[in-house]
């Protein structure tokens, strides 16, 4: 097993366990095709509870237009819905289509399956049924995964619609009406609640996801575990070697951790308040140290002589690690902070409590490790402006 293992693989396993509330999940809904199909259909009546008219309709017939491009469109309103239709003739045995779309010129054949499959119904009959008035006639397989090599028996010839294409194009129509959304609060969660299940997957790993996780254990010469007979027996060994890398490599990083903070608190007492003193005043600087616990422990405190310390911090700080982390991302008392999108944590982050303020540095973390020079001023000149900041304080939060 290669060194690397963890780094390799852990990025492509960063999915989050906290699934959240959805309510297709708690009651086992829409796992099968009776329960969706029961949906759409409230979807597909343009007198529903939805009070979103023929929105849906629209978005539907649309989706049905572009899988046959070539061919004349079908209109896009004035369709009523009919779901659980026979579309046998008297005599000949029941074949039940899922949903039934009618107008006065056209008529679409829907059969919903989780996959683009008949799964035994006949397409002939489905097709006939729609053309039966001699008007134009459509078959719709409504699905949530397509494949083709599925369509067999006439199939192949009806037009795959996905759950995710219709209700993610549904999502962005409704997002541009805001009077919609405050008049049916019920009916915008409902919405919310099947793109989570059906767009977005909350459940079962998306395949773009799995594939990562192929490709990474390829990447890191891990892929002759997929040799192994038993399934059970190469997930347990992989496991296991992960959550041993991981345990040494997190104890790394906790040393790490330490080892920064000693450095910085240090260079701090030893000789970034002397350059600040002699800058500001001897006794302007009073006190360097790094006595905090827990999330906070990341972090080197400096006392100013002219400021008392607000909510138990210190005037001023520099922070780094897991601590910067938290106070970026996760404690509201910081307004003043960075950007978590652009945050670089392989860096220290300078804190002003007065204001409430971070800002990241461009000292990083390796240079700290490598051992500051102490001709090396960025600090001071950063803590400089954090203190004294200039009329234009420097874009995204960082220090140049």
């Amino acid at each position: 097993m290669r060194d690397d293992l963890v780094t390799g693989i852990l990025p492509v396993l960063g999915r989050s366990s906290e699934l959240g509330f959805n309510v297709f999940d708690v009651m086992h809904h829409g796992l099968h095709e009776k329960q969706i199909s029961n949906v759409f259909r409230w979807l597909l009546d343009s007198g529903g509870t939805h009070r979103m008219g023929d929105t849906f309709t629209r978005i539907f017939m649309d989706e049905v237009n572009r899988a046959r491009p070539s061919e004349d469109p079908f209109p896009l309103d004035g369709y009523w819905v009919r779901q659980e239709v026979n579309t046998s003739d008297p005599t000949d045995p029941g074949d039940i289509a899922d949903l039934v779309l009618e107008s006065e010129t056209s008529v679409v054949v829907i059969e919903n399956f989780v996959t683009s499959d008949g799964h035994g119904h006949d397409y002939d009959r489905y097709l006939a049924y729609s053309q039966r008035k001699g008007g134009r006639g459509v078959v719709v397989l409504l699905c949530r995964d397509e494949d083709r090599s599925l369509q067999t028996k006439g199939w192949q010839h009806a037009r795959v619609v996905t759950y995710a294409t219709l209700i993610n194009r549904l999502r962005e129509e409704l997002a541009s009406d805001d009077r919609w959304g405050r008049d049916n609060p019920e009916a915008y969660t409902f919405i919310e609640q099947l793109y989570r299940k059906f767009v977005r997957g909350r459940g079962p790993v998306q395949d773009g996801e799995v594939l990562d996780f192929v490709v990474a254990m390829c990447q890191t010469g891990e892929a002759r575990r997929y040799q192994i007979s038993s399934k059970a027996v190469a997930a347990e060994q992989f496991a296991t070697d992960v959550a041993e890398q991981a345990r040494e490599r997190f104890g790394e990083g906790r040393e790490l951790l330490q080892r920064v903070r000693t450095k910085v608190r240090n260079y701090g007492a030893d000789v970034l308040a002397p350059q600040l003193n002699a800058t500001l005043g001897e006794g302007t600087i009073t006190k360097v140290g790094a006595a905090f616990r827990g999330i906070y422990q990341w972090t080197v405190n400096f006392d100013l002589g002219s400021e008392g310390g607000e909510s138990g911090e210190s005037p001023l700080q520099i922070k780094f690690g897991p601590s910067a982390w938290f106070a970026i991302e996760e404690d509201p008392n910081w307004q003043d902070t960075v950007d978590p999108d652009v945050a670089d944590y392989s860096r220290l982050f300078l804190t002003r409590s007065a204001r409430r303020e971070i800002r990241q540095s461009s000292v990083t973390l390796q240079e700290v490790l490598d051992g500051l020079e102490p001709t090396d001023r960025r600090l001071h000149d950063e803590i400089l402006q954090l203190i004294r900041p200039p009329a234009t304080a420097p874009e995204g939060g960082a220090f140049s």
